[in-house]
């Protein structure tokens, strides 16, 4: 999906201790991150808060996205908690994925540290 909006250097992972392994592998940073919610054995509020709390990991400060089954409010905050920048309930197009990733990309943002993960904060659009 995320190849029919120019995405051509992609990195898929079973779950969020795959994700982690993978990341480490990579050895440069992502621009995007886009991470279910329900992974076995690793979920992604887990896998996300572990890349945050990596002082000198490239990824810390990598968009993320989290794509959840459903934008409860219980996901939202914990989506915010962990450092997600946005979420995205499935299902959604390709057109959807991709103008939403656009306006996060885009979307100003300030970093705050907090318990050793790193979130950040939207500013607000003038």
């Amino acid at each position: 999906m995320v190849i029919s909006f120019g995405a051509n250097d992609i990195v898929e992972a079973s779950d969020g201790g795959d994700f982690l392994q993978k990341a480490e592998e990579y050895g440069r940073g992502f621009d995007l991150l886009l991470i279910d919610d329900e992974m076995m054995p690793m979920d992604g509020f887990v896998a996300l808060q572990v890349l945050r709390s990596k002082v000198d990991h490239p990824s810390r400060r990598a968009t993320a996205i989290l794509m959840p089954g459903h934008g409860s409010a219980d996901i939202v905050k914990r989506a915010l908690d962990v450092g997600y920048h946005s979420i995205l309930p499935k299902p959604f197009s390709s057109s959807v994925l991709e103008s939403h990733a656009q306006k996060v990309l885009m979307r100003p943002v300030h970093w705050k540290e907090e318990g050793g993960v790193l979130r950040p904060v939207a500013l607000a659009q003038g």
